[in-house]
């Protein structure tokens, strides 16, 4: 799961290479882009997560049938949704001018927008596919299946947007294609499962999955939302540093989706493990979920930092731009080893069927502490203020998962007992 993880990395940071041959202002485009998409991506991201807490449990209890519902359900809920939010299109202009962006940024970000909101659909499906394959423990597969997605993304970005001179639109068409290939491969891997596709539109589980879904959509749609406002907060003070902030987040998104991985991973061994009643195995899931991932996410993030300049000149040569982004890079070094513990607590709480409380302490670290600091500080000390709001919400927000999680694994540890204590059995 880690090594496909990265490959979304490579996925993302081949796109902003080849972007960045147009123009620097082009980078703080595609990524405000990729933002905007992903908020509107939120609810299918949060009907995947709902879906796999249903799916993980009824796979490890060795209920196909059940599996095959929740993901058919899950499935059509995503499609339909993705086909209603084609409906933004008309308004792109009004939606990033919001953003704060202007001049060259904000021709970029739309002509990027303009195609990938077509291609929504497909992202979509990609998305929940690659969830459910490594629900099923399948991670080789998606891990495949990711390769030669990427392979056919490198090949198609050069294409696209230099031979056939169609810019920032050319990479967004080329994401398009590249999943869609996925999509198939992904479809004929299925069709070797015991899963299958099933018409049956189930009123009741929907109502579950959306219930579910609310609250982990919530948690996602806060934080991109943040980061998004964080850009409107930069752009007060330059549109150079806009793209500054996109080349970090871009960077650190090599961690970022190493911490998905691990995130996943932990979620499917603590999900499989309750729904067979495996309460020693649950704990042992995330124990060593924390530590691993805590570790080598800390490791890279050193080496990161190390040769930050190096990395920093493969996207921009302009010395503003590079000065702010390597100053940013100081700040996001510190925080990560935090944020990778605290989405680790997070993913694992939320495989225990408690999506509610960790998108309210979200919101309260990201929006009530982050986003106001950030303002008062940016006012103080410019963008060094930023940087220092996203250092400190990440400790919190750490501190607030560990707390949550404990408290969900102590419900658990009760159940465990309550069993012995009235059954006298080990296992239920």
């Amino acid at each position: 799961m880690i090594i496909e993880s990265n490959l979304q990395t490579v996925f993302n940071l081949v796109d902003t290479f080849f972007v960045s041959k147009i123009s620097y202002s082009a980078i703080g485009a595609l990524v405000s882009s990729s933002m905007l998409l992903m908020l509107i991506s939120t609810l299918t991201i949060g009907i995947s997560i709902a879906s796999s807490i249903f799916f993980t449990q009824s796979w490890g209890a060795k209920n196909y049938k059940r599996a095959s519902i929740v993901y058919s359900n899950a499935l059509i809920v995503m499609v339909a949704f993705s086909i209603a939010s084609i409906m933004l299109y008309p308004f792109l202009d009004n939606i990033l001018s919001l953003l704060g962006l202007k001049d060259s940024t904000l021709v970029f970000a739309k002509e990027f927008l303009s195609v990938s909101i077509l291609g929504l659909p497909i992202s979509f499906a990609f998305g929940l596919n690659s969830s459910t394959l490594k629900s099923m423990s399948l991670p080789n597969k998606t891990l495949i299946i990711m390769l030669v997605a990427t392979i056919i993304n490198i090949a198609l970005d050069p294409l696209f947007i230099f031979v056939l001179k169609m810019g920032v639109k050319g990479a967004a068409l080329a994401t398009i294609c590249s999943m869609f290939v996925g999509i198939l491969l992904q479809i004929y891997v299925i069709s070797k499962t015991k899963l299958r596709f099933r018409l049956n539109i189930n009123i009741q589980l929907i109502k579950q999955l959306l219930s579910k879904s609310i609250f982990a959509s919530f948690h996602l749609m806060i934080r991109i939302l943040s980061m998004i406002l964080i850009i409107k907060i930069i752009a007060i003070h330059s549109q150079v540093a806009i793209s500054s902030y996109s080349i970090v987040t871009r960077i650190y998104q090599i961690l970022l989706f190493m911490i998905f991985g691990i995130s996943n991973a932990a979620a499917v061994i603590v999900g499989q493990n309750i729904g067979s009643k495996n309460w020693s195995f649950v704990k042992e899931g995330v124990e060593k979920s924390l530590l691993f991932g805590t570790a080598f996410i800390s490791f890279l993030d050193i080496l990161l930092f190390l040769f930050s300049g190096s990395i920093i000149g493969i996207f921009t040569s302009q010395n503003q731009c590079f000065e702010i982004s390597k100053n940013a890079m100081v700040y996001f070094a510190l925080s990560y080893p935090f944020f990778a513990m605290g989405s680790i607590a997070n993913r694992i709480t939320m495989a225990c069927g408690n999506t509610f409380l960790p998108s309210i302490m979200n919101f309260f670290s990201l929006f009530l502490f982050q986003l106001p600091l950030a303002y008062f500080l940016s006012i103080y000390i410019s963008l060094n203020g930023v940087w220092l709001s996203i250092l400190l919400a990440n400790i919190l927000n750490f501190l607030l998962n560990i707390i949550i999680l404990k408290y969900n694994l102590s419900k658990l540890s009760v159940d465990y007992k309550f069993l012995m204590m009235f059954t006298g059995q080990r296992n239920a």
